[in-house]
């Protein structure tokens, strides 16, 4: 799953601004904005995982 890439802009340029406009660091901003958006994605598949209703499990995967 990609990120929107103007998300990734949008976020690169907060960074961007909260570092105090630094010259040059672009593709850092860039990256960071592109990691954080990228592991807030997980974050949310995994939460809706966590809706489902399932068993619960003893050590070794043994339904109770």
């Amino acid at each position: 799953m990609r990120v929107d890439e103007a998300k990734i802009r949008d976020r690169a340029y907060q960074l961007w601004d909260q570092a105090g406009q630094p010259d040059g660091r672009d593709q850092e901003f860039w990256h960071d904005a592109e990691r954080e958006l990228a592991e807030e994605e997980e974050v949310d598949i995994s939460s809706e995982a966590a809706k489902l209703d399932l068993p619960p499990t003893v050590p070794g995967g043994l339904p109770i």
